[in-house]
């Protein structure tokens, strides 16, 4: 991948990632689910991967096909290719790695016509060393699908983002007629009637490139500065709505990462839930 004066090369290992992924009991039948690491794409019933060493810059993603159709599991799919095709590409900069670029890959493929409306979200992290060599983490995501800090010296993991559903927009709402802005901790409320929970924003494929039904999805972008010690998790909702981030366990520096996903798949099928959705995890530890 061709670098920047902005974005430097470096053969440091700064992390150690991990990722797992389950069909669970989806009343479909099928694995809708996706995810990118590292340097390549899976979509899987059931598997972890082994601990894998990290180096900057670097991708991972996870993409969720919404379960209203039954081919969205290809919408979820191409999002991934797509952000190999970008990661792959020599011309491409890191900071290409955009909600924008992966449409465009999208727009360029013709999708069969069964496919038409399949849709997916998208949660993605791109990390690089700044000059000062901290670690600097752009987070990219679209729909619920989610990206979750927990601290070297914290207790609680801190989720990232927002989803883009009904319920959030409708906090938005509230906080625009009471003349303020809403605050973080009003976001991702559980416990409301499932209708809220509708996804606003979505990748969908389209049958035609030029077909104007499938828009570019607004995502939300922003970037956050991490230190040794501090952990990561991006994950599909298929986990963080059946086991709410405060029944995590923590990750320190003697945390098998392989171990500490197969306890949380574990607990998602313990849940009240009992994994009626898809599943999929990574785990990412600075050293």
């Amino acid at each position: 991948m061709t670098q920047t004066d902005d974005v430097p090369n470096t053969n440091q290992m700064i992390a150690q990632a991990c990722a797992i992924t389950f069909k669970g009991n989806a009343s479909n039948g099928l694995q809708q689910d996706a995810f990118f690491f590292l340097d390549h794409w899976y979509q899987e019933e059931l598997g972890v991967m082994p601990v894998a060493s990290v180096q900057a810059p670097f991708c991972l993603a996870v993409s969720d096909g919404v379960a209203s159709s039954n081919q969205s599991q290809h919408c979820s799919k191409a999002v991934v290719k797509a952000i190999k095709a970008l990661w792959d590409d020599k011309q491409t900069n890191v900071l290409s790695m955009t909600s924008d670029h992966i449409y465009k890959q999208l727009s360029q493929t013709k999708h069969p016509k069964k496919r038409y409306g399949a849709a997916t979200t998208l949660a993605m992290i791109v990390g690089t060393l700044n000059d000062n060599k901290s670690i600097n983490i752009d987070i990219t995501h679209v729909g619920d699908s989610r990206v979750y800090k927990l601290g070297k010296e914290a207790k609680e993991w801190q989720c990232l983002t927002r989803d883009h559903n009904l319920l959030n927009e409708l906090v938005d709402e509230q906080a625009r007629a009471e003349g303020r802005q809403a605050e973080f901790d009003e976001y991702n409320r559980k416990g409301m009637a499932g209708s809220l929970y509708s996804i606003t924003e979505c990748f969908a494929l389209a049958v035609e490139s030029d077909d104007l039904s499938s828009e570019l999805p607004k995502s939300t972008r922003h970037n956050i500065t991490v230190q040794s010690g501090d952990s990561l998790i991006i994950c599909t909702d298929g986990i963080h709505d059946l086991v709410t981030s405060n029944e995590w366990s923590p990750i320190d520096n003697q945390t098998d990462l392989q171990e500490w996903l197969q306890a949380l798949k574990q607990q998602v099928y313990d849940s009240d839930g009992n994994a009626y959705d898809n599943g999929t995890a990574i785990a990412v530890r600075f050293e």
